[in-house]
C-alpha cells in the first residue's frame, strides 16, 4: 500500500465531478437550478447528441458581474450561504458551489453573462478546469453557459453513457419536474435542432397539459390542504391517467424536486382501494414546510431530503389526497366508469363478438349464437374447422383438447377443459398472452403483420419521453400490423392497427405498450421479443373477463397450437395438467 499522500487538485476536481456530474442530465439539472436561483423568467436548453457534444443553457436572470465570473468557477464559491446557520434555512435550489467547477473539470465550458446593473457583458472559457482570460461580449442580458465535449478527458466515464435517445430521455426527466414546479418560467428544450418543449408562462394546470398532452385536461384534480405548518398543494389524476409503469409521479419540497419512498407510499395508500397492484396514478404535489424542519443537504445531488417529522408529513399528504379523491369521486367520470380490461372476443355496438381485444362495457356477453352476424359466423366456422384438425392430430409432447369434451370457465379466470389424457386447468390471461406473443413475434420477424385500416385515422399526443420511446419502436410496431408515423412534435398519426384490434383505444394500448417496454427493457432478450411480450401482455384477455364457450374452445385450441403452450413469455405457468392416471390414483382406483 502506498503511503498517505495529498491528491492533486485536478484529480480532486474529477472526483467531485463524479458525485455531481454523472451524465449529461446532471449538467442540465445543475445549470437549470442556477438559472432558477438567478430569478430567470425564460430558460432555453439546447442539446446535441444527447448532451455529449453540446449542452447550452440560456436565461434572462440577474446575471454575473465581471469580477464574479472567475470566482464562480472556484470550488465552494457560492452566493447562497455564508455561515453554518444558513444550512438549516436553505431556500435556493443550489448552494454548495460545486456545480460549475465540477462541470468545467470534465468538459469545455464557456460562460457569458451580464449583470442587470452592468453596462457590459463578459465571457470566460474554461477547458478541463483551466480558465482563460476574461473577454468583453455582445451578450444582452442574463447568462449563457455552453458545455461541449462532456467527459472528453475522462474516457472511462464517457464509455458508460448510453445511446443518444436514452440520454435525451434522462434530460427530459430532469427538465419536467422543474418545468412543472415553475409554470411562471418559460422553458424551451431543443435537441439536435428539434423542439422537444416550448412551454410558455402559464398556470400549473395549463403546464401539465402542455407537458403531457391535451388528454390530461379534465382528468386532473387540484388538491390543497394544511395541517399546522405543513401545507400540501398540487394535482392528482383520476383513474384515466393510471399507468402500469412509474414515471408520472412528482414530489417537491418547498418547490425543490425530491424522491422520497415514504411520501410516495402515502399517495399510493390514498389510492389503494381504487387501483390494482402494479398500477401508478398521476400526481404532482408540493409540500411546504418551514425551512428549519427539513434538511436538503443529505445527498450530493440534493434529490433526497430529511424531515424532522416525516410521519407527520406522511399523514398530511395521505389525508390531502384522500380528501381530493373523496370530494371528486362522484363528479369525475374517470372514477365512476373506469374502462374495463381488454377482451379477446368483445361485442361491438351491434352485439356481435369480435375476434379482438378492446375495452367494452362489462356484462355484454349474452348475445345468442344464432343472432350473430354473417361475419362472426364465418369466424366461428373457421374456428371450428381449426378445432377439428387439432382434435384429430396430437402434436408430439403437447396436449390437445378432446373432441366434444367439456369446457368451463372458473371464476372468470381459469378454463377447465377435457384434453386427450385427462383434464387441464388453464390461466386464460397467460394462455392468450402466449398465443398473441408467438403470432406477434412471427409477424415482426417476417415483416408481414396484417394491418386493419382505421375508418377515421387518429393523431395521438404523448409526453416527450413516451414519444421518444415510441419513435424507437415504430418500425417494429409497423411490422406487427400498426401503421404509425411521426406527425409533428410529440404527435403520432395512427392509420391502422393490427387485424383483430378494435379502433378507438389505440392511444391507451400504445401507452401500455410503452410502459411495459420501458419496465422490461432490462430483460436479456432481443428488442423484437421484448416488444412482442409488451404487446401480448397488454392485448391479452384479463383475469375476470367472462368468456362464452366458443371463445374458450378457440383460445384453448390456439394455445395448444403454439410452440410452447406451457409457459407465458415471462415464464409463468399456463397449464396445470391432471392426467387420467393421476386422477385414478387420487380416487384410489386400482
Amino acid at each position: 500500500m502506498a503511503r498517505i499522500q495529498i491528491l492533486p487538485e485536478n484529480l480532486c476536481n474529477k472526483i467531485a465531478a463524479g458525485e455531481v456530474v454523472q451524465r449529461p442530465a446532471s449538467v442540465v439539472k445543475e445549470l437549470l437550478e442556477n438559472s432558477i436561483d438567478a430569478e430567470a423568467t425564460i430558460i432555453e436548453i439546447n442539446i446535441a447528441n444527447g448532451g455529449r457534444d453540446l449542452i447550452q443553457v440560456k436565461d434572462d436572470g440577474i446575471g454575473l458581474a465581471k469580477d464574479e465570473l472567475e470566482l464562480a468557477l472556484q470550488r465552494h464559491a457560492t452566493s447562497k450561504i455564508a455561515e453554518i446557520e444558513d444550512l438549516f434555512k436553505i431556500k435556493t435550489m443550489g448552494f454548495r458551489g460545486e456545480a460549475l467547477p465540477s462541470i468545467a473539470s470534465v468538459a469545455m465550458l464557456e460562460m457569458v453573462s451580464k449583470a442587470r446593473e452592468a453596462e457590459n457583458a463578459w465571457s470566460l472559457e474554461v477547458q478541463a478546469g483551466r480558465g482563460g482570460a476574461l473577454k468583453p461580449s455582445a451578450w444582452e442580458s442574463g447568462t449563457r453557459i455552453t458545455v461541449k465535449n462532456l467527459f472528453f478527458n475522462v474516457p472511462a466515464r464517457l464509455k458508460f453513457l448510453k445511446a443518444k435517445r436514452t440520454e435525451l430521455n434522462h434530460i427530459i426527466e430532469r427538465v419536467k419536474p422543474l418545468a412543472l414546479i415553475h409554470p411562471q418560467i418559460a422553458f424551451k428544450l431543443v435537441s439536435d435542432e428539434k423542439v422537444i418543449f416550448d412551454l410558455r408562462k402559464s398556470t400549473r394546470e395549463e403546464r401539465i397539459s402542455s407537458i403531457f398532452g391535451s388528454g390530461y385536461k379534465g382528468k386532473i384534480i387540484e388538491v390543497e390542504d394544511a395541517r399546522g405548518n405543513i401545507k400540501v398543494s398540487g394535482f392528482i389524476g383520476n383513474l384515466d391517467l393510471v399507468r402500469v409503469a412509474r414515471g408520472e409521479q412528482y414530489l417537491s419540497i418547498n418547490q425543490r424536486p425530491i424522491s422520497d419512498r415514504l411520501i410516495n407510499n402515502a399517495v399510493y395508500q390514498a389510492y389503494k382501494s381504487l387501483i390494482q397492484r402494479g398500477e401508478f396514478p398521476f400526481y404532482m404535489l408540493d409540500i411546504s414546510v418551514p425551512l428549519n424542519e427539513v434538511d436538503v443537504n443529505v445527498h450530493p445531488t440534493k434529490t433526497e431530503v430529511k424531515f424532522n417529522d416525516e410521519w407527520r408529513v406522511y399523514h398530511v399528504v395521505k389525508e390531502t389526497v384522500e380528501n381530493g379523491l373523496r370530494q371528486t369521486l362522484k363528479m369525475m367520470p374517470g372514477f365512476r366508469d373506469r374502462p374495463g380490461p381488454p377482451q379477446m372476443f368483445a361485442p361491438d355496438g351491434t352485439g356481435a363478438p369480435q375476434t379482438s381485444f378492446s375495452i367494452p362495457s362489462a356484462g355484454r356477453y349474452d348475445t345468442p349464437l344464432q343472432m350473430r352476424t354473417n361475419e362472426e359466423s364465418e369466424i366461428l366456422q373457421k374456428a371450428r374447422q381449426f378445432s377439428q384438425v387439432l382434435d384429430q392430430a396430437s402434436a408430439e409432447g403437447k396436449p390437445h383438447r378432446a373432441a366434444g369434451g367439456f369446457i368451463w370457465q372458473v371464476h372468470n379466470k381459469y378454463i377447465l377443459s377435457q384434453i386427450n389424457n385427462g383434464i387441464a386447468i388453464i390461466d386464460q390471461h397467460v394462455a392468450h398472452e402466449r398465443v398473441l406473443y408467438e403470432e406477434a413475434l412471427k409477424d415482426m420477424n417476417e415483416s408481414k403483420g396484417s394491418p386493419q385500416q382505421l375508418l377515421f385515422p387518429e393523431t395521438k399526443e404523448f409526453s416527450a419521453d413516451d414519444y421518444n420511446i415510441l419513435v424507437d419502436i415504430i418500425p417494429a410496431l409497423n411490422n406487427l400490423g400498426f401503421r404509425l408515423r411521426e406527425f409533428g412534435p410529440r404527435t403520432i398519426f395512427v392509420e391502422a392497427v393490427p387485424t383483430g384490434m378494435r379502433g378507438g383505444n389505440e392511444g391507451s394500448i400504445l401507452k401500455e405498450i410503452i410502459d411495459h417496454y420501458r419496465e422490461n427493457r432490462v430483460f436479456d432478450y432481443s428488442p423484437a421479443k421484448r416488444l412482442a411480450a409488451s404487446y401480448s401482455c397488454k392485448a391479452a384477455v384479463k383475469a375476470g373477463d367472462p368468456l362464452i364457450e366458443e371463445e374458450m374452445r378457440v383460445l384453448v385450441d390456439r394455445l395448444f397450437a403454439t410452440e410452447n403452450p406451457f409457459y407465458c413469455p415471462h415464464g409463468r405457468p399456463i397449464i396445470i395438467n391432471l392426467s387420467i392416471d393421476e386422477l385414478d390414483k387420487r380416487f384410489e382406483r386400482h
